[in-house]
């Protein structure tokens, strides 16, 4: 069985990039829309993993094909850095309590593993969800259950660094395409030969029974959903105002997006830094990483106190 362990919906909330935290969504996905996408490009179960959010997977309703999942930002007090954290099995009561505790991942991570809560560390390689360290790295290493090896926004080089990690470790390799936009949807997954239902499927991934495979990502795919992105801002502006024709605000927002149009060009040329400083980043962690053993190692007691 096939499972895109790892894809957005416009439950995402907004961006989290300013100045377009007010106006551009993290997806424009809909629950039902990836559904049918996924089962449509030969995923066999579907999952959700919105940031902190699992409302999209339950508005699937209790099939038996849907896995409940979400995204968790885990938090190391004190400091600018968080991971994030695909967390698989969750229902109504444990997401609160897993939301209650994610700003300190020395409650978080304990959590987790008492509930029995399959949990993977993802793109180790990126610097997205802040400065993350060798020393980070260490320390939620002994917690987490895999490594996203393959994912389908990622650079090559990163999912390497993934790759690498989970082989001198030993750990669980899983992939997910962490699509944003349709486009991603079911292009990378994780296979579990053999399984013949959803039960199946997550009793051979705790037992390691794992494929990873798919597509990686690059400046072109993240500069294709720029463009496609975009053009759902743009759609859901002309819905706005064909909802409310005679509302100023459905207006404005519409012909400030007009305006706006030369910032496209702005995001891609970002997106070319992006992954400019994407590399950059995954090269220091190695370094971190093989390099400097022991400062990383001094350091984990601390961490995961």
């Amino acid at each position: 069985m096939k499972l895109d362990m790892h894809v957005h919906t416009f439950h995402s909330g907004y961006s989290t990039i300013w100045p377009l935290h007010s106006v551009l969504r993290e997806s424009y996905n809909t629950p039902e829309g990836v559904y049918a996408l996924a089962r449509k490009r030969g995923m066999d179960l579907v999952t959700i993993t919105d940031h902190d959010q699992i409302s999209a997977a339950l508005e699937l309703g209790d099939r038996p094909d849907v896995i409940v999942g979400s995204e968790v930002t885990g938090g190391f007090p004190g400091t600018d850095v968080s991971v994030h954290l695909n967390v698989f099995g969750l229902d109504p009561a444990r997401h609160v309590e897993v939301q209650r505790l994610r700003e300190d991942v020395r409650e978080l991570m304990p959590y987790l593993r008492r509930e029995r809560l399959f949990t993977s560390l993802n793109h180790v390689g990126s610097s997205v969800a802040g400065p993350l360290t060798g020393a980070h790295v260490a320390a939620l290493l002994p917690w987490v259950d895999a490594l996203e090896v393959i994912n389908g926004s990622r650079l090559p080089v990163q999912n390497r660094t993934a790759q690498c990690l989970a082989a001198a470790t030993g750990m669980r390799g899983i992939a997910g395409s962490d699509a944003h936009h349709r486009r991603g949807v079911g292009q990378t997954w994780t296979e579990v030969p053999g399984a013949t239902s959803r039960d199946e499927f997550m009793a051979g991934l705790w037992e390691g029974r794992v494929v990873a495979t798919g597509r990686h990502g690059s400046y072109f795919t993240m500069a294709e959903d720029i463009l496609r992105f975009s053009g759902s801002f743009y759609k859901e502006r002309v819905q706005e105002v064909l909802r409310r024709p005679w509302g100023g605000q459905a207006h404005a927002k519409l012909w400030g997006g007009v305006l706006g149009l030369p910032l496209v060009g702005v995001a891609l040329a970002g997106a070319y830094v992006h992954f400019v400083g994407e590399e950059r980043f995954n090269h220091n962690l190695l370094f971190d990483l093989v390099a400097r053993p022991s400062r990383v190692l001094r350091a984990v007691p601390d961490l995961a106190a």
